[in-house]
């Protein structure tokens, strides 16, 4: 594997909704995000930071992702991912002017993995020139780390690692069986992971993570699922191997979204990868199904 990682973070995600209006109660008035109009293609933007947005919603009946947005330094960077993509093989697009215009960035390329998710790597997010004003006074903790991370179920599980260490560079932090299941948990900067791989028999996503700043705010959010914000999955625990403080709230989509505090940064010099023996130290007493 490459030590030079061109994906600095998670940037974004895209998901196809018929429950925008829900998403858009929940995210605000329970995570605490800013929602911005929406464009003229009825796609709905949200803000966790000074970024012009960090999740985006479009009209459809899927109520699954419809892009995973990665983000690389800069144009050399872009290159640089485009070539080892199609180096293995994959057909990537590079979008021109007007769509990385309209995305926000200033370049932009596409592709669609051996799991079918599709990803767009892209360098040049637009800062918006209004500050990030929360609902709920929530401080999310995104910079370098990016979004925070998501979680895919992929049915060619041994592909999917291998895609993402030797072709884009993520390194492994830990792994985990959870019955017959495997799962592996992959970082491109300090954040524990970035992305995470659960061994499935179809692609779609288990869920997203969020952290923010003080563990209050986590507390809140949960007080606000418990007074009809939205179902709890999972309930407060800390993880054994990223030592988030967290919850699983249920999305109006279905899947969850972990909202958390306190992760651990990884030192490369110093981590060492282990098989955990289970995902919690305490709590997160709940189910995902």
């Amino acid at each position: 594997m490459e030590e030079n990682v061109s994906v600095n973070a998670l940037g974004h995600l895209s998901i196809s909704t018929s429950k925008k209006d829900e998403w858009l109660k929940f995210a605000g008035n329970v995570l605490g995000m800013q929602i911005c109009q929406s464009n003229p293609d009825g796609v709905t933007r949200v803000r966790l930071d000074d970024r012009s947005y960090r999740l985006e919603f479009e009209e459809g009946a899927d109520e699954e992702l419809t892009r995973i947005g990665w983000e690389v330094p800069d144009a050399a960077g872009l290159e640089d991912v485009i070539a080892r993509l199609e180096g293995d093989g994959l057909t990537v697009t590079r979008c021109g002017a007007d769509e990385a215009a309209a995305r926000d960035v200033q370049g932009l390329a596409k592709t669609v993995d051996g799991s079918g998710f599709t990803l767009e790597f892209f360098y040049g997010q637009r800062k918006s020139v209004e500050p990030f004003i929360s609902p709920r006074s929530a401080n999310f903790v995104t910079g370098g780390l990016g979004l925070g991370h998501v979680v895919l179920m992929t049915p060619v599980f041994d592909d999917a690692v291998r895609f993402y260490t030797d072709v884009l560079g993520f390194r492994l932090s830990d792994t985990l069986r959870l019955g017959p299941a495997r799962v592996a948990f992959l970082r491109c900067n300090p954040r524990h992971h970035s992305v995470a791989l659960i061994e499935a028999e179809a692609k779609g996503i288990h869920h997203f993570m969020v952290e923010v700043t003080d563990v209050d705010m986590v507390g809140r959010a949960h007080d606000a699922c418990r007074d009809g914000g939205a179902g709890i999955m999972m309930d407060l625990g800390r993880h054994s191997n990223d030592e988030m403080f967290s919850f699983y709230a249920r999305t109006p989509s279905g899947f969850g979204l972990e909202y958390g505090h306190g992760g651990v940064l990884v030192d490369d010099s110093t981590w060492t990868v282990t098989e955990i023996a289970g995902p919690s130290l305490w709590g997160h007493r709940g189910s995902m199904v």
